[in-house]
């Protein structure tokens, strides 16, 4: 496993599924969705969430374009078909979206056949903007005057261009070459000119012409495989994915990227920008690479479309009236995504040093930034002819437990009448997390904090939120209850920028598998879908065939199991209790009655009478010859080492107490108890700070036999051997053992706080 696992793999795209989708590297059962669409966001009430204001007064026009963009892919077209994919082909794939590392987006607009006004610069987004959130752009003079005249002629397209950055692994080929990038990038300056601007598609030639004379045969990675022809476009555009960061920077202007190519278009750099030097390319070899993925869309037709053909609810005129000299009204913007979980007020500061002598005071003013467009002006009194400059600031006044509270974010620069701030901004980073309305007509979702407050809640009247996270709140989840019947879902932020909570990217979701077994065939089986109304679908094991893989469709992911009954002739029994899919899941339908001993659940061996079995309970502490538990800390000076010795079996004493307690209570003559087969994926030693989240310490495998015991070692920092002395003190919370094993019946996670193992030996 290395840390590209997840990112979506280039040399392995699913052409089977609509839309732009390939598996995830290193994990072949994700299906990860490029975004390929650009749409308007809708408020509450189904209205477009578009806003033009237009201001006009004694200074030139200026203006402000809000617009909630919303990118997307289609996730529940690309589900569905993935699912029957499954049913028919038997693959499982797990539905996610890709996840853009930022993002340019251009307004502009054609004003006669030819003429291409800007309306905006580019503006560059981070994560949190991105996938649903309302954007604000300032209009300079010339472009509020287009905008005037755009609003009123619905004939005049306007163009939102929105250029996305995303990470992904480059496809792999069985070639390797050694470039000088100086070399390569003064022979591209001499064929296309110097700085020419060029898709993806012009580079992957040029440097296939310049390098495929050079390239050798190369093996693949450890893991890895290099597969697909070796063709010249396939050979040229790998080249191009390595090296474009090398040798080109993304077009600043998306809108004319987005002419050319859907992947956006790069300008060279000039030769005296790439060092020489030498550069290995493995093309067999994986690696982290930046694509481009351009979306667009005329938000004033969209608009319009939605409200009768007309922009007049979309566009806000304001007349400002004539100011004495050396009176300037500032305007501030916040661009956050809305609404903001728990914000009470959000206000704007601006302070303006002293500029003598015509102004030897400080200069400081405010505005109340009121929803939903966050604007406010603040009249401030400079020299004659001055214009401000200075630096501005957010304070947010939130709703805390212990009541409101104020917060400030950082100084910046601000140097003009129009001030606009954002995400970065806001004094805590903030966490979006977005419901569609697929999900909110079927359950809640709310954002729960680490001490257990709720900190926001998601339904259709609220489908997105903005939550302030202090440090004190992490590690914070997001708990998915259905309205109707099924589990509850918990999904943890880890510190993410947002959360996508979409139907089909929700755990269960999809096709699943499971084994249905018997022990004493023949028996035929039903089941079904849990929640659905079809027809039960049925098996018959008998003794050449004692277990089945079956398949079912989980159309919700709150009901994403099955339910299954026995069936003998036109008999059938009960339905059972759903049972949730889970990795390698083994149905027993016959399963005997288990006894529990001592806390330990006991079954007889059909294949040994007299043999009584039962799934060993650990992880524990391994004993030491004189009784002790193996667990050892030694500090020498600064430094300290940690050494552990758990097994998954009971000891002997404690197995020779149940078959002792066992003969008493079962009938028949029991004359052996031993642990069923498992088999050890994992074990961990995990570590928590006191307000913090848990961490591994060390980690490994099992000896593979009973008791399965496995030695951990490791070097501590100060707060991991904090973490242990509390612990071995007898604070619980700090120091865990994690044990991961595939049992008989599929998967399970095992937790033990080392406090608690350690109890007995105090």
């Amino acid at each position: 496993m290395t840390i590209l696992r997840g990112l979506p793999d280039l040399g392995a795209p699913l052409a089977s599924l609509p839309g732009t989708v390939f598996r995830g590297y290193e994990d072949s059962g994700l299906a990860i969705a490029l975004p390929d669409r650009l749409d308007l966001e809708r408020a509450a009430d189904g209205t477009p969430v578009l806003l033009v204001t237009l201001v006009r007064g004694e200074q030139e026009p200026y203006g402000r374009i809000e617009a909630g963009f919303a990118i997307g892919s289609p996730l529940s077209e690309i589900g569905e078909a993935a699912a029957r994919q499954a049913e028919e082909q038997g693959e499982l794939l797990r539905v996610a979206a890709a996840d853009p590392r930022g993002g340019v987006l251009e307004v502009t607009a054609r004003l006669g056949p030819v003429a291409e006004e800007a309306l905006t610069p580019p503006v560059e987004l981070a994560p949190d903007l991105l996938t649903r959130a309302r954007v604000s752009v300032a209009l300079a003079p010339r472009a509020a005057v287009a905008a005037a005249r755009l609003v009123e002629d619905a004939t005049l397209p306007v163009t939102a261009t929105l250029r996305l950055t995303l990470r992904a692994v480059a496809p792999r080929l069985p070639l390797a070459t050694a470039v000088d990038p100086h070399e390569i990038a003064v022979r591209l300056a001499a064929r296309f000119g110097v700085q020419a601007a060029l898709t993806v598609e012009d580079l992957a030639g040029g440097l296939d012409e310049l390098l495929a004379g050079s390239l050798a045969p190369s093996a693949p990675g450890p893991g890895d495989e290099a597969g697909g022809p070796v063709t010249d476009e396939a050979r040229g555009r790998a080249l191009a994915l390595r090296l474009k960061e090398i040798l080109a920077r993304p077009e600043i202007s998306a809108q004319a990227s987005a002419q050319v190519s859907a992947q956006g278009r790069y300008l060279l750099r000039h030769p005296d920008e790439v060092l020489p030097g030498q550069e290995r390319v493995d093309l067999a070899v994986a690696a982290a690479v930046l694509v481009d993925r351009v979306v667009t869309l005329d938000p004033f037709a969209a608009a319009r479309a939605v409200s009768g053909g007309t922009l007049d609810r979309h566009v806000r005129r304001v007349t400002t009236p004539p100011l004495p000299a050396g009176h300037v009204v500032v305007e501030f913007a916040a661009n956050l995504p809305e609404p903001v979980a728990g914000l009470l007020a959000l206000l704007a500061d601006l302070r303006i040093p002293p500029a003598p002598p015509l102004r030897p005071q400080p200069v400081t003013a405010g505005a109340a930034l009121d929803g939903p467009g966050r604007t406010g002006t603040a009249g401030v009194v400079l020299a004659a002819g001055e214009e401000p400059s200075g630096e501005a600031r957010l304070r947010a006044l939130l709703d805390l437990p212990g009541g409101p509270v104020e917060v400030a974010g950082p100084w910046r620069p601000a140097s003009d009448r129009h001030v606009l701030l954002g995400p970065a901004d806001f004094p805590l980073p903030l966490t979006v997390v977005r419901a569609p309305a697929e999900l909110t007509r079927l359950a809640t979702a709310e954002v729960v904090t680490a001490d257990g407050r709720v900190a926001a809640r998601l339904d259709g009247a609220t489908p997105m939120t903005a939550v302030p996270l202090r440090p004190e709140d992490l590690p914070a989840r997001v708990v998915v209850r259905p309205t109707g019947p099924g589990r509850v879902i918990e999904l943890p932020l880890d510190k993410r920028d947002r959360l996508d909570l979409d139907l089909v990217t929700l755990p269960g979701y999809g096709a699943q598998r499971a084994t249905i077994a018997c022990r004493k065939p023949p028996v035929r089986v039903e089941w079904r879908a849990d929640g659905a109304d079809d027809p039960p679908r049925s098996v018959r094991l008998d003794r050449d065939r004692p277990a089945a893989e079956i398949r079912w469709i989980a159309t919700s992911p709150f009901q994403p199991g099955l339910v299954w009954r026995v069936a003998d002739g036109d008999q059938a029994g009960p339905w059972s209790a759903p049972v949730a899919p889970a990795e390698r899941l083994v149905i027993v339908v016959d399963e005997a009655k288990p006894l529990v001993v001592n806390g330990v659940e006991m079954r007889p061996d059909d294949a040994e009478p007299g043999v009584w079995t039962y799934l060993p309970p650990g992880p524990f502490l391994e004993l030491g010859q004189d009784g002790r538990p193996a667990i050892g800390l030694i500090e020498a000076g600064a430094t300290a080492f940690l050494q552990l010795t758990s097994r998954l079996d009971l000891p002997e004493a404690a197995r020779a107490a149940l078959l002792g307690e066992l003969r008493r209570r079962a009938s028949g003559e029991p004359e052996q108890v031993r642990p069923a087969p498992v088999t050890v994926r994992r074990v961990a030693l995990e570590a928590r700070p006191p307000d913090g989240a848990w961490a591994p310490v060390a980690e490994g495998t099992s000896s593979g036999l009973p008791p399965w015991t496995t030695a951990l070692a490791a070097t501590l920092d100060p707060g991991q051997a904090a973490a242990v002395k509390a612990a071995l003190s007898g604070t619980r919370g700090r120091l865990r053992l994690v044990g991961e094993l595939d049992a008989p019946a599929g998967p399970e996670i095992r937790v033990r706080d080392i406090a608690d193992l350690l109890e007995p030996t105090r």
